[in-house]
C-alpha cells in the first residue's frame, strides 16, 4: 500500500456565533465544494460515458473480427484433410506459412505487400488455427504434404514459399519433402531448429520473463490489439502491420494451433537443410531476440544456393519498419528465373 503523508494543520480560529458560522460556511465553503462535487460528478459522467462507449465500440469491434474470420476464409477438402485458405492476386503461385499465431488472414495481409497483378499468394491457416483441423496436419512434415496437397486440389504444379517465424518449419519441410514443386523459398524472421523460449527464459532475470510472458499475453488480447490499431495505423505500412497483428485476434479459435506449435517446434530434430536445392532468400534482424539471428546464420550455411539479406540491428518487428526496402528484393527474387545463380 502506499504510504500516507499526514501533515499538520494550524488550530482553527475561534467561532463567534453560530449566525457566524453559517455565514462563513455559505460563502467560504460552500459554493467551492458545491463546484468541486460539480466537477467530480462531471469527470465521472464523461469517463463513465467513455468507459461505456468504448466497451460497446469494443464489442462491435470483437464481433466484426470474428464475422471477418469465419466468412472470409474458403474450405477445401484435400487428400490429407480440410484446410482453409484464401487467395490474393494472380500469377505465379506463392505459398505463406504464416508464423505463431496466425491463419489465413494472416497472409491476406501480407499480400498488401505485393504488387498481386504479379503473383498470386496462396494462404492456409496452418492445423489448429481457425477451421483447419489438427488431423490435417500436426507436425511440420505433414503440414508441408498439406501445402502440396491444397496446391493439388487447386491444380497447381509449383509454388515459391514463404516461411514468416513460426512458419518456418513447415515451409523447410515443403522445400525438402517436395523439391519439384517448391521453385523459390524466402525465410523470414523465420525458425529454422528446435525452438524451446521457455528453456531460454528460465537462463532470464526474473523481470525479463516477467516481460516476455506479458507480452506473450498482449499480443493475443483482443482489447490490447482493439487499443493499439489505431496507433499501429499511422506508421509507414501501417494498415498492413494491423492486419498482420489482427491475425492473433479471437484468439480461443487459434489456440489449438499456438499450443501445437509449441510442442512440434520444442521437439525439433535437426533438418538436413543441405538438401534444399531451391533457391533460398534469407531475411532476419541481427538481434532478432524472438528467433535468434544464428538461425538464420545455420540456413545460409547449409543450402547450396542461399543468400542473406541481414537488417542490422534489427528484431522480430523490424521487417515491417524496412518493408519499403525488402519487398521489391522479394518480389523479384520470386520473379527471376527458377535457376538464376544466386550470390550471397
Amino acid at each position: 500500500m502506499p504510504k500516507r503523508f499526514f501533515v499538520p494543520t494550524a488550530k482553527a480560529p475561534q467561532i463567534q456565533s453560530s449566525t457566524d458560522t453559517v455565514k462563513q460556511m455559505s460563502v467560504a465553503d460552500i459554493l467551492p465544494k458545491i463546484w468541486r462535487l460539480f466537477c467530480l460528478s462531471g469527470s465521472l459522467t464523461l469517463l463513465t460515458s467513455a468507459f461505456l462507449g468504448t466497451r460497446q465500440s469494443f464489442r462491435v469491434w470483437q464481433r466484426g473480427e470474428q464475422q471477418r474470420i469465419e466468412q472470409d476464409g474458403r474450405i477445401i477438402e484435400t487428400a490429407v484433410g480440410l484446410v482453409e485458405y484464401q487467395v490474393v492476386g494472380q500469377g505465379p503461385a506463392i505459398l505463406y506459412a504464416h508464423g505463431t499465431p496466425g491463419g489465413y488472414d494472416q497472409g491476406c495481409a501480407f499480400s498488401q505487400f505485393f504488387d498481386t497483378s504479379k503473383c498470386m499468394l496462396i494462404s492456409p491457416s496452418r492445423p489448429g488455427y481457425l477451421r483447419t483441423p489438427l488431423t490435417s496436419g500436426a507436425s511440420p512434415e505433414e503440414q508441408a504434404d498439406l501445402y502440396a496437397a491444397l496446391l493439388d486440389a487447386l491444380g497447381i504444379e509449383q509454388a515459391g514459399m514463404i516461411g514468416f517465424s513460426g512458419g518456418g518449419p513447415s515451409a523447410l519441410q515443403f522445400a525438402l519433402r517436395y523439391p519439384e514443386r517448391c521453385s523459390h523459398l524466402v525465410m523470414i524472421g523465420a525458425i529454422v531448429r528446435r525452438y524451446c523460449p521457455q528453456e531460454t527464459l528460465q537462463a532470464q532475470p526474473f523481470w525479463q520473463q516477467h516481460l516476455a510472458r506479458l507480452t506473450e499475453y498482449l499480443l493475443v488480447s483482443d482489447l490490447f490489439l482493439y487499443c493499439i490499431l489505431p496507433l499501429i495505423r499511422l506508421l509507414p505500412f501501417g494498415h498492413i502491420m494491423a492486419g498482420m497483428l489482427c491475425s492473433g485476434t479471437i484468439y480461443h479459435l487459434r489456440k489449438a494451433g499456438y499450443e501445437n506449435d509449441q510442442k512440434h517446434f520444442a521437439a525439433m530434430e535437426e533438418y538436413p537443410l543441405e538438401q534444399i536445392v531451391a533457391p533460398t532468400l534469407i531475411v532476419h534482424g541481427t538481434h532478432d531476440e524472438d528467433v535468434p539471428f544464428s538461425d538464420a546464420e545455420l540456413l545460409l550455411a547449409k543450402v547450396a544456393r542461399g543468400r542473406l539479406v541481414p537488417m542490422l540491428k534489427g528484431n522480430h518487428a523490424t521487417f515491417f519498419l524496412q518493408a519499403k526496402i525488402l519487398i521489391p528484393i522479394i518480389q523479384k527474387f520470386f520473379l527471376q528465373p527458377e535457376r538464376e545463380p544466386l550470390h550471397s
